[in-house]
């Protein structure tokens, strides 16, 4: 810091400029307050100069060098104590902004940990295993009441798929035909059946296409946690009442044997006249009058002659037979 006596006044110009008499003068010419004045003298050597023997400590400085000062500084960074309240409200936005983040964190694994309790409660309550389901039969949906033999016959060999599976319990097409075309809520049917799961659809015979739907409905709480709609010629109605098992089997999760998956998928192509004849005679054959089981043989053994490796109806033949000689059935003597 540079020292200086006093000395007389000078009747010529100072190049330094005129003279500042006081921090309040240099404060005033500088735009800014005293304090940021004084803090300018101590970090950055604002060029004051300071009278050694006042007893106030008396300051002064020069226009042209405070000027020349200035000017150096213009193009280095802004000054801290200019900066303070910028640097504050910085401070301020980054705490609030880490707050903020904070939490965001803590909202989002509260949600987190709330979906998954919600997730683990509604498993516990409503996603216990299946091990039991009753098929409702298929709704005729063609328009045409004399393709209700189409609908049911379906629904039996659906059945008798899902049978197959060691570890599901199956309610009979007996016990599920008596819930045809009702209007009870399904977890009534599925208490009345005493079933874990419903299988309800439709099925639409157009010409020489068939199309079913087919739903899951879990009977504890109406849910419906499976829908799927087919679309097949109708040579592969076997493979079609293959695929619903099978996908059925899927969604229940039941353990399946090697065995009993090669009967699930077991399926082939079969002459449209050979399944109608064969549907229709298993649609007679339910009736316990002797005419009706006569034509139901008549309907298996027109399905045998056109497809004689057709395995299906050589059992329907045979359960026709074996209704007729069962004494108080058909009337037929055993033989």
């Amino acid at each position: 810091m540079s020292v200086e006596a006093v000395s007389t006044p000078n009747t010529h110009p100072d190049p330094r400029g005129r003279r500042l008499e006081s921090w309040k003068e240099i404060a005033a010419y500088l735009g800014r307050d005293v304090t940021t004045v004084r803090r300018w003298e101590r970090r950055e050597g604002l060029p004051v100069y300071r009278i050694l023997h006042s007893k106030l400590g008396s300051v002064y400085a020069y226009t042209t060098e405070l000027d020349a000062w200035r000017d150096g500084r213009a193009g280095a960074a802004t000054d801290v104590a200019d900066a303070d309240p910028v640097l504050k409200i910085a401070r301020h936005g980054h705490r609030a902004r880490r707050w903020l983040v904070v939490c965001g964190v803590a909202m989002f694994a509260m949600l987190v940990v709330a979906y998954f309790t919600t997730r683990t409660r509604l498993r516990g309550a409503t996603g216990s295993k299946i091990k039991s389901l009753a098929v409702l039969p298929l709704k005729n949906l063609s328009g045409d009441p004399a393709q209700e033999y189409f609908a049911d016959g379906m629904t039996e060999e659906i059945i008798g798929r899902l049978s197959m599976i060691h570890g599901l319990r199956v309610i009979s097409r007996t016990s599920a035909m008596h819930f045809k075309d009702t209007r009870a809520p399904l977890p009534e049917i599925a208490k009345a059946l005493g079933v874990d799961a419903i299988v309800e659809g439709s099925v639409i015979r157009e010409g020489g296409r068939v199309r079913v739907h087919a739903q899951l409905i879990r009977a504890a709480t109406d849910e419906h946690f499976w829908s799927e709609n087919y679309d097949r010629e109708l040579g592969d109605a076997l493979a079609l009442e293959s695929e619903v098992a099978q996908a059925i089997v899927r969604r229940v999760e039941v353990t399946v044997s090697g065995a009993e998956r090669a009967k699930l998928v077991a399926a082939r192509q079969v002459s449209p006249d050979v399944y109608e004849n064969f549907l229709k005679g298993q649609s007679v054959e339910k009736s316990n009058s002797p005419t009706a089981k006569q034509k139901g043989i008549a309907y298996f053994e027109e399905a045998i002659k056109r497809d004689p490796a057709f395995a299906p109806a050589y059992l329907g033949l045979a359960q026709a037979y074996n209704a007729l000689g069962t004494p108080g059935v058909a009337g037929a003597p055993p033989n």
